[in-house]
């Protein structure tokens, strides 16, 4: 069928598509300390059953919360929590994949400040 032209069903209803925005802070509030970025967090932000998701792949961070603000908050905790964790790891427990982790979140960390 060469040519052919597909029509839609009458009843079809479109599918909505997802609405994602870049969320790329430059600097991150922890708990008790600033992160500050070598360059910025490339991360995505969007809307999932009425809560906002902040996801970096990248470092396998995730923040949901039900304002923006709530998800930004949660994202810099789990990042807080992920740089605590992995840095306080004895290099020979680390897995190949944690040992990649670990290093890409030391390269992306340009600075800390601690604020309290």
């Amino acid at each position: 069928m060469k040519n052919a032209l597909v029509k839609k069903k009458a009843g079809a209803r479109k599918r909505k598509r997802k609405q994602v925005y870049l969320f790329s802070p430059k600097v991150i509030e922890g708990k008790d300390r600033q992160y500050v970025f070598n360059f910025p967090l490339l991360s995505i932000m969007g809307k999932e059953n009425g809560h906002y998701v902040i996801e970096n792949s990248m470092l396998s961070i995730f923040g949901v919360g039900r304002t923006r603000s709530e998800a930004m908050r949660d994202f810099a905790e789990v990042f807080d929590e992920a740089y605590k964790w992995y840095n306080e790891l004895p290099e020979d427990t680390l897995t190949p994949k944690m040992q990649r982790l670990k290093t890409m979140l030391n390269s992306t960390v340009k600075g800390i400040v601690v604020t309290a």
